[in-house]
């Protein structure tokens, strides 16, 4: 009797990736070419809305290989979206998120397969290198260490979204209604059999990242207050300590002015630098609190998830 194969969905996300996503279809095939006694496969690609070729490119590998599914959206919805899609629209018995930019090995897939054979549903890469320069390394390392240090959940440090994904786990994961998902969490709070396999990530090989400040910033902060109220708290005590400072000054002046009638008051310039920091930290805690506000709102407001314009061998 014929062993059933199972069936492998392999994701990945692209916008303006000209230059490499040929290559990551043809890394991916490989790989499974390799094992395809074993598994059956499809790759899907979410293309953000591409303008530099990128979509024409994909639009002639599904035109020759049944396995290549596209989505193509509207506009450019960010990849933090884009990440759930493919956990959305993906049919395998596994889910394996694989970037565009070629920093991840995918000579890794097969390790990640043997580990979801031996009965783990979530399998991770654990970035032991970052391939990013000095400064940019260190931020990452930084930001994971903040992220899972301020977390109310277990997240494992150095862990990106190169990762393998159990059935179970991805019904679970796409019936959560977050508006602005931040998946690593996510699958952490899911739960189940997890573990993580180190690995030196790469330079990206050509290319440049469409990743700008501005998205890593938004990106940190919503990973903070997706999992944890820690910020309102720091805000809460520290108010409350700046209050208990202001009284016992407060109560120190006026025993000096009573016991010691010619105590000086006080200069304006340090009154004014007082105010001025009184005033930076009540701004400060209205920012962090602002953050979690609309952050309610985005989830309350209910703006379109993704448009997606066309489809591609989707059957």
């Amino acid at each position: 009797m014929e062993k059933v194969r199972k069936t492998v969905t392999v994701f990945t996300g692209v916008f303006n990736e000209v230059e490499t996503v040929r290559e990551v279809y043809e890394k991916i095939r490989d790989v499974f070419e390799a094992c395809k006694d074993r598994y059956d496969y499809e790759h899907l690609f979410l293309d953000n809305c591409s303008t530099d070729g990128t979509l024409a490119i994909l639009r002639e590998l599904a035109a020759r290989d049944r396995r290549v599914k596209v989505l193509s959206y509207s506009k450019n919805f960010g990849p933090v979206k884009t990440e759930m899609m493919g956990y959305r629209h993906a049919t395998g018995d596994a889910v394996i998120s694989y970037e565009a930019n070629l920093k991840d090995p995918p000579e890794l897939i097969p390790v990640f397969l043997q580990k979801w054979e031996e009965g783990f549903d979530v399998v991770y890469g654990v970035r032991k290198k970052t391939g990013d320069t000095f400064v940019m390394g260190l931020m990452r390392k930084l930001y994971y260490r903040i992220v899972a240090g301020v977390s109310s959940e277990d997240l494992p440090a150095d862990a990106g979204s190169f990762r393998l994904v159990d059935r179970k786990v991805v019904n679970e994961l796409v019936e959560l209604d977050d508006y602005k998902p931040y998946v690593r969490g996510l699958i952490t709070s899911i739960g189940f059999k997890q573990t993580g396999i180190p690995y030196e990530r790469r330079p990206r090989p050509r290319g440049r990242s469409k990743s700008r400040m501005g998205y890593l910033v938004d990106f940190a902060i919503n990973s903070m207050i997706s999992y944890s109220i820690l910020p309102m708290r720091i805000c809460t005590f520290l108010g409350l300590g700046i209050a208990a400072i202001s009284f016992l000054m407060c109560l120190v002046y006026i025993i000096l002015k009573f016991s010691v009638w010619r105590a000086q008051i006080p200069a304006v310039a340090g009154l004014i630098v007082l105010f001025l920091l009184f005033s930076g930290i009540q701004l400060v805690f209205l920012g962090i609190i602002g953050e979690y506000v609309g952050a309610i709102h985005s989830q309350v407001r209910r703006k379109p998830y993704v448009v997606i314009r066309e489809k591609i061998n989707m059957d």
